[in-house]
């Protein structure tokens, strides 16, 4: 399917609707569950259970399968929501800079901060946008995008990334930036505007839209030099460019036509039964 195909396909069906998926809900649909996120989610598991096996026997010992099997299955969650509410403490730190505040720090943060400001120091970036929300009502997706930074003389958009990871441990076998992030910013750089307002934001069947009100702010999406991925953790940083080229914007369209399958055509695909009923006998 050609860009054009993918931009003709969508844009009716958004036009009315002004309900535009997030662009992390897109990829979510589109690319479906790297085999990464299927191994750590079974080392996660593996990890519970063998580090608390003292609560897997008390299951056992009562006969209690189901709830096992839901404590099990719970750490992959557990697990990640701490991960989140980490990742989002740190952009609240960048974004505490951003306007020229003091960020507020605990014991988790402090390490984190540390680096931070040592990217801060190292590329002395001047802030144009920070937690902004971008839409594009051709293609029919939103999102949230955490900075617009100039570098050097250069307009970048910038997505921030958190890992706990030590590049100097050897049990480590990888890192962020992970390849999706030039789909996400390929995005949000093909954004047409710039709320300027805070967004409004729903979730249908745990997946997060943007609804799309005309009364409140926009600005144009600005002009950009390029793409950057910035990733922090308690022990580094890396500020890494990211391609969001025609051909990674070609590549965003077909995964968002695959997620437009898997959100919506495929629950209309599939009629009523026909099949005849038997007849009953006299």
């Amino acid at each position: 399917m050609t860009e054009q195909q993918i931009l003709d396909a969508g844009t009716q069906a958004i036009a009315e609707a002004r309900r535009l998926w997030s662009v992390t809900a897109l990829l979510k649909a589109g690319l479906g569950v790297g085999e990464n996120i299927v191994g750590w989610t079974a080392k996660v598991t593996a990890w519970r259970a063998y580090d608390d096996i003292e609560i897997l026997q008390a299951y056992a010992s009562k006969d209690q399968r189901d709830a096992a099997i839901k404590w099990l299955t719970d750490a992959r969650w557990e697990k990640r929501n701490v991960a989140m509410a980490e990742g989002q403490d740190v952009h609240d730190v960048i974004e505490a800079y951003a306007y020229g505040r003091k960020p507020e720090l605990d014991d988790v943060m402090a390490p984190y901060d540390v680096q931070i400001r040592k990217f801060l120091e190292d590329h002395n970036p001047t802030f144009e946008a920070a937690e902004a929300p971008v839409y594009n009502l051709t293609f029919g997706y939103a999102g949230t995008m955490d900075l617009i930074l100039v570098v050097d003389g250069k307009r970048v958009i910038v997505d921030a990334k958190t890992t706990t990871k030590d590049p100097n441990d050897p049990e480590v076998r990888s890192m962020p930036p992970y390849a999706e992030v030039a789909l996400q910013l390929v995005a949000y750089a093909r954004a047409e505007r710039v709320g300027t307002s805070p967004a409004v934001v729903r979730e249908k069947n745990r997946r997060r839209y943007y609804v799309y009100d005309p009364d409140l702010g926009y600005e144009p999406m600005p002009q950009l030099d390029g793409a950057m991925a910035l990733v922090v953790s308690p022990y580094h940083y890396r500020f890494v460019p990211v391609a969001i080229d025609d051909e990674v914007w070609t590549a965003f369209g077909h995964v968002r036509e695959a997620a437009r399958w898997n959100l919506e055509t495929a629950k209309r695909v599939i009629g009523p039964d026909i099949t005849p009923k038997p007849k009953e006998e006299s």
